[in-house]
């Protein structure tokens, strides 16, 4: 099929590479030429019209994710005289963009676009953490350029990018207007938004459907989507072990009383995987989700049902209650390099009906749900109603929030030996040597003595004392070459895309 612009009409064509990771894909256009090329990996789909590695809130035969904001994953749509390359409807994934010359590059890879394009980091930058993280602050404040030696990438979450063959340009996603004028309401939403993708990621049709995987643990955010999630076809959750300083996080009751089958993963586990750190880092210079890793074999296939922005969507007390997508973290965002090689979607319910944040605080804190407010600093009282409502008793969740991300920016989590074998080296050919230094065995001795200050401080409730403790235990726990992680980790996850 093609497709007017102006005088260039618009084609898609194909090439299938059986060595990229299989949900991978770059496209090639060209000023004036009415092909565009897309290379892509063993999984993701290709119509004559359309391309993705994406499940959405639609019939999957219509091709129409580029009409919703409701969908995860990401391809490219030729209609109207123009392709728009669809990033997901939520800030766990990203598209990237890259205009050098008289070529121009799409892509839901970084190092796929840095591959093929020759594009280069600059090892020695030391904020790419920061630039990274900067998509927690909203979609108008977040670093959207990547500096490179062939010039600048840009990122785009959310939002659409549109080319029109002569140029790019970015398209909001449709914004509809949905009534969340009560709890009813938003979880009829919910729940019916979910069977529409249920439907959509097993249309038989495709070439390789998928099944909804979740996740369950004992705080709120990820009991509340297995619930919503059941009618849509949800059987199986994964749980990470071990979470907490050893204090388990599994869920298992709380799945067991959902009727859902559940896999017990221990959170450690992808330390015995070499380098299982690259792609993750490769992601957003952090890597916190390194521990999906541990579950590779259950994610294979799967749309992956997370909570991801649940403590900004369903807790009481947000204060981020605009459009603007703000969050408290980057959690999920590690996972947008990773998932592509290990070959599943990335599905943070929480994202739902996102921009409607605000009519969706207002129901946290109205009267009909007050009987499900425990009240104090961690309470969803949405969470809790539905979860309640299925069946589980209030003790078993939301009573105390854990954690369960690995903070490779700390010196006693810094990177696996294995890793260390590799990274120093390279630093030591990409770096002054001054520049290259680690932490300091005085500082590991302050971190050490600050955390019991702050531990002593807690228990005697010395408020003043245990924030002082913690801030000054941050500082000298923080590992100084975790800094220039980021290059290192993109120059060996590239290497996935060198034969296309």
């Amino acid at each position: 099929m093609r497709f007017r612009c102006g005088v260039t009409s618009l084609r898609l064509r194909f090439h299938r590479s059986d060595t990229w990771p299989v949900l991978s894909w770059l496209a090639r256009c060209r000023p004036g030429d009415e092909v565009v090329d897309v290379i892509h990996g063993t999984h993701v789909e290709a119509a004559p019209d359309w391309f993705c590695e994406a499940v959405w809130d639609g019939a999957y035969e219509s091709g129409d994710f580029d009409r919703t904001d409701i969908v995860f994953g990401s391809g490219g749509r030729a209609r109207d005289g123009g392709i728009t390359f669809v990033s997901s409807g939520a800030t766990v994934d990203r598209i990237q963009t890259m205009e050098s010359g008289e070529e121009v590059w799409v892509s839901n890879s970084l190092p796929c676009l840095l591959a093929i394009s020759g594009g280069q980091l600059d090892p020695a930058y030391p904020h790419y953490f920061r630039d990274f993280s900067s998509i927690r602050l909203g979609l108008s404040r977040y670093a959207s350029q990547v500096a490179t030696n062939r010039g600048v990438i840009r990122l785009t979450y959310f939002n659409n990018v549109v080319w029109d063959g002569q140029r790019l340009r970015t398209l909001a996603k449709p914004n509809p207007s949905r009534d969340f004028g009560t709890f009813e309401r938003y979880r009829d939403f919910l729940e019916a938004t979910l069977q529409r993708v249920g439907r959509n990621l097993t249309a038989s049709v495709r070439q390789y459907p998928y099944r909804f995987l979740g996740t369950i643990s004992s705080g709120y955010d990820s009991p509340a989507v297995a619930v919503l999630a059941r009618q849509a076809g949800l059987e199986d959750v994964i749980s990470f072990d071990g979470v907490d300083a050893g204090e388990s996080d599994s869920g298992q009751e709380i799945a067991t009383r959902l009727g859902l089958r559940v896999s017990v993963v221990a959170r450690d586990g992808w330390r015995a995987s070499r380098l299982a750190e690259v792609p993750f880092l490769a992601g957003d210079a952090k890597g916190e989700d390194v521990y999906f890793k541990s579950a590779e074999g259950e994610l294979s296939g799967s749309a992956l049902l997370t909570g991801f922005h649940g403590d900004k969507i369903w807790d009481k007390h947000t204060t981020a209650l605009g459009p603007d997508l703000v969050r408290g973290d980057q959690s999920g965002l590690s996972l947008t390099e990773y998932r592509l090689r290990a070959g599943f979607i990335h599905c943070p319910v929480p994202f739902m009906g996102v921009r409607q944040i605000r009519d969706i605080n207002r129901l946290s804190r109205s009267s009909a749900l007050s009987f499900w407010d425990i009240g104090g600093h961690y309470t969803r009282p949405i969470c809790r109603r539905i979860v309640e409502e299925a069946g589980v008793p209030r003790e078993l969740f939301g009573i105390r929030k854990r954690a369960s991300s690995v903070l490779f920016f700390h010196g006693s989590s810094f990177l696996t030996p294995e890793a260390m074998e590799e990274y120093l080296p390279w630093l030591e050919t990409h770096l002054p040597p001054m520049a290259a230094t680690g932490r300091s065995a005085a500082r590991t001795q302050l971190a050490r003595l600050t955390r019991s200050v702050e531990r002593f401080a807690s228990t005697r409730r010395i408020t003043l004392l245990e924030k002082t403790a913690h801030r000054i235990a941050g500082w000298a726990d923080r590992e100084p070459l975790f800094r220039w992680v980021f290059p290192w980790a993109v120059e060996r996850a590239r290497g996935a895309y060198i034969a296309a």
